[in-house]
């Protein structure tokens, strides 16, 4: 995760810490419990406020990514699932998150057969017109029947928004547009929108389309010698026909 978000993203929080004893505008909480003989497939639910906003993992221009500290009651592995995001802009610059609710699936694998309980400690932050870091605990307990049909139908629901394997960008390049730098993408249709994780402090910003045709390009921030981003490899998620995809491509 990139460090200078996390620190802008802190330093702007911070500033806008709620007095103590004020009503939280969000909600964490586990739900679904559908189990496949191998595995449970379970989720994190965090309900915000009407307005209110909450980040990916690459939270954009400045803002905190969600940490899950997972303990289990039985060895087990836990993996979380990010649904596809959406930019938004407000008072810390162009951000990219999730509106009103986020829904994370999360893979429970356990090394033997059993009921456990999973319990999550979450570090995240939420943002309408100030922008708060917040702490939530929350637990469930897992078994072979299932208890909550409902959150499963969420679950899976969430789960269908994650992104899937995309092959619509043919090339990736750096380009020099005055004073600017900027990453070009040739995509075989046009996106919606497109979403860069690298390794460091770069920040790709939203995409702009100069012809109104397939190719992106996409300004770059915080990057003094672009030289430095020969053969690294990035990951793309992008929106295409209202679906959601994600390839790694290596810059030449």
């Amino acid at each position: 995760m990139r460090r200078r978000s996390i620190i802008a993203g802190l330093a702007f929080c911070l500033l806008a810490l709620p007095a103590q004893g004020a009503e939280q505008p969000y909600r964490v909480s586990l739900v679904g419990d559908a189990f496949d003989g191998t595995s449970w497939q379970t989720g994190v639910l965090v309900e915000l406020q009407p307005g209110w906003k909450t980040y990916w993992r690459m939270p954009g221009e400045a803002g905190i990514p969600p940490e899950f500290t997972w303990t289990t009651s039985a060895p087990a592995a836990v993996a979380v699932a990010f649904p596809a995001p959406r930019r938004y802009a407000d008072q810390s610059g162009e951000t990219v998150g999730y509106e009103e609710a986020a829904l994370f699936p999360v893979t429970v694998t356990p090394e033997q057969a059993g009921e456990l309980t999973l319990s999550l400690d979450l570090f995240f932050a939420v943002c309408k017109d100030i922008c708060i870091p917040a702490k939530a605990t929350a637990s469930a307990t897992l078994g072979p029947m299932m208890r909550d049909p409902e959150g499963s139908a969420r679950v899976e629901q969430a789960r269908q928004q994650v992104p899937g394997a995309g092959t619509a960008i043919s090339a990736a390049r750096l380009v020099t547009e005055g004073e600017r730098t900027m990453l070009e993408l040739e995509f075989a249709e046009r996106p919606e929108d497109v979403f860069v994780e690298a390794a460091g402090t770069t920040y790709f910003r939203a995409p702009e389309f100069p012809d109104g045709g397939r190719t992106a390009r996409l300004p770059v921030d915080n990057l003094k010698d672009p030289a430095k981003l020969s053969g690294a490899s990035l990951t793309l998620t992008y929106w295409l026909n209202g679906k959601s995809l994600e390839q790694t491509v290596t810059l030449p």
